[in-house]
């Protein structure tokens, strides 16, 4: 047997000439299918990229509601201690004038007036 250069090469040429044609070969209904398919997932990560952002602004705003509401429960929590601070001495006040008023009754009383 001689071996041809050419002829391998033809040999190869003439394969790849059948075999590329029925690769090529798909039905319509499944390139269809598929351009669907990747319409839809289009479709669907449009959708979630929408989702996402409306999703990072909604995120946002709850987070700068929660600073905001930190700052105001400081504000409340403050202005309690105030006004609790507040009582305590108006009832100490209270205490003071109740203790001078039994004294100066007691004096009164004692001293036998009208």
């Amino acid at each position: 047997m001689v071996d041809r250069p050419g002829t391998a090469r033809a040999a190869a040429l003439l394969i790849s000439a059948l075999i590329a044609p029925g690769c090529a070969f798909v039905p319509k209904s499944r390139l269809d299918d598929a351009q669907k398919v990747v319409q839809n997932l289009r479709t669907q990560n449009a959708q979630l990229k929408d989702q996402a952002v409306t999703l990072k602004s909604q995120n946002q705003d709850l987070t700068q509601r929660a600073v905001d509401d930190g700052r105001s429960i400081r504000a409340l929590e403050a202005a309690n201690e105030q006004y609790e601070r507040s009582i305590q001495g108006y009832q100490e006040d209270r205490e003071q004038y109740q203790a001078a008023f039994r004294d100066l009754k007691a004096r009164v009383g004692s001293t036998g007036g009208p």
